[in-house]
């Protein structure tokens, strides 16, 4: 039967590990999908459904309220008892909401085409409009499997679901070719079914439980979404400024061009994400038992340790081997992104601990949404000042990373004062500072070696890149005194106990 009780650092790491597994899946379906779409698609097709994707994905911030998050928060603080009375509730508001956002679509296609220069837009984004209906009410799934323990159940979630995406989005643009407009409506499809399974799964947590009502107001909702929402409203623009530059002024072949080059490290979402929504039910349940200081330091620099660990060098590599990661991606054609690529990625050598699960549970959450004000003006400051005296993709990513960095300056220096500490002893310096020079001097050698090498493709090239690094990497922090059987002994402790109980 699913728990209510407080996770103890083990479990955390596991449920983490399931996480980013299931993260791992939806990224690595989403590169797939993406890859065969630029390849069998002309720029300005993918250019056009990567603009549906980015107008989706910009609005959802304003119609979801911040609310999903609340998952976490309520469920986390309530009897199990209580929980499907909780979860009804607020599928109903997504539902309400999901209503409206789809009605802003599809009436407001025109309008929305009209701002991005690009009149494809109108007929797909009415194909598109009832996509919200069939995802916001699953938009919380995960977060409630988090909060009950259930996060293998969240793996079998995310295959199904993206396998039904990558199958219905690829198949009526590879076989059929209808360009756009047959991969927006395999998106449709897929979407259709990926709510079904959702609806099913987000009751299993519930299964032979006695259920009763709970006592949370609408308003109370309401109140802890509020603050997400200012600093999600300061988000949209931090993210969708500089694509709407890109599309208005550039061009939707440029579009596509950036659309791809300037992604995240997709490892990287793959472990901060995951982490973020284990940490928010823990700081939350900290909060409320009134364990804040001390646990909680300990709590973020082992984070930001294990953290590290994993994203600094895979970062390196990323920067060090971008052309041949564009080139095998999404095709030679796309290799000129690479540069675009180096630049996105840089953000993530700063980014390697989430910072919103803090600062909600320390209170701080309009502290939280004043920070991105001040980035969001930024960065619309920074991109104006670029399409007036640089115009190009180069010096728009450059402004959107330099943004994103100031941003995250200013959380580190808030939640320090917060914790009554300074900011540098919220910082496992010493450790972090292995993990970068290691990944340095092991990905140079790397680079060097490959390149000397002749008759060598780009899959080649970067699969003996890694392989190289790798080795090297993991040799100099054994010398270095780090061991990352401190990372994984958690996760390989519980398999084999889960192993040796069937």
């Amino acid at each position: 039967m699913p728990t209510n009780n407080t996770t103890p650092t083990s479990s955390r790491t596991v449920q983490a590990s399931w996480l980013a597994l299931a993260d791992l899946l939806s990224l690595s379906i989403g590169l797939i999908t993406a890859a065969i779409l630029s390849r069998y698609m002309t720029t300005a097709e993918y250019g056009t459904y990567r603009q549906i994707i980015y107008v989706y994905t910009t609005l959802l911030l304003v119609f979801s309220l911040g609310m999903p998050n609340a998952y976490s928060y309520f469920l986390a603080k309530a009897p199990i008892e209580e929980g499907r009375d909780i979860v009804r509730r607020l599928t109903m508001i997504f539902m309400c909401l999901a209503i409206i956002f789809s009605s802003v679509l599809f009436f407001g296609a025109d309008i929305i085409a009209s701002i991005l220069d690009n009149r494809l837009l109108t007929v797909n984004l009415k194909y598109f409009a009832i996509t919200p209906i069939l995802l916001m009410p699953v938009i919380g799934v995960k977060n409630i499997l988090i909060v009950y323990g259930m996060s293998k159940t969240i793996i079998i979630y995310a295959i199904s679901g993206n396998l039904f995406t990558i199958v219905c989005t690829v198949i009526p643009v590879v076989i059929f070719s209808y360009g756009t407009t047959g991969a927006v409506i395999g998106f449709v499809a897929s979407s259709f079914a990926t709510c079904i399974i959702g609806l099913y799964i987000s009751v299993l947590p519930f299964k032979n439980i006695n259920s009763r009502n709970s006592n949370l107001a609408t308003k109370d909702i309401f109140n802890f979404s509020l603050p997400i929402f200012t600093s999600n409203m300061y988000g949209l623009i931090i993210t969708s400024a500089s694509p709407f530059f890109v599309s208005r002024y550039f061009g939707v072949d440029d579009f596509a061009t950036y659309a791809n080059g300037y992604r995240e490290l997709p490892f990287a979402s793959m472990v901060i994400l995951p982490t973020a929504r284990i940490l928010l039910p823990e700081f939350s349940r900290m909060s409320k038992s009134g364990i804040i200081t001390k646990e909680l330091v300990i709590l973020w620099k082992n984070v930001i340790f294990k953290s590290a660990a994993i994203i600094y060098p895979l970062t390196i590599f990323s920067c060090l081997f971008a052309t041949e990661i564009m080139s095998s991606i999404y095709g030679d054609k796309y290799s000129d992104a690479a540069p675009l690529f180096i630049i996105a990625t840089l953000v993530n050598f700063i980014r390697i601990v989430p910072y919103m699960p803090i600062m909600l549970a320390l209170g701080k959450g309009r502290q939280f949404a004043n920070s991105h004000l001040f980035t969001a003006i930024l960065l619309v400051g920074l991109d104006i000042l670029s399409i007036a005296l640089f115009p190009t993709l180069t010096s728009i990513a450059v402004c959107t990373t330099l943004s994103r960095i100031i941003c995250f300056i200013i959380l580190i220096t808030l939640i320090s004062k917060v914790l009554n500490t300074k900011a540098k002893d919220i910082f496992p310096w010493g450790d972090i500072t292995k993990f970068l020079w290691s990944s340095v001097a092991a990905c140079i050698v790397a680079r060097i070696i490959v390149c000397h090498l002749v008759h060598i493709n780009v899959f080649a090239t970067l699969i003996l890149g890694f392989i190289i690094s790798g080795i090297l990497y993991f040799v100099i922090q054994h010398y270095l005194g780090v061991s990352y059987s401190t990372i994984l002994k958690p996760l390989l402790s519980a398999l084999k106990k889960q192993k040796n109980s069937k």
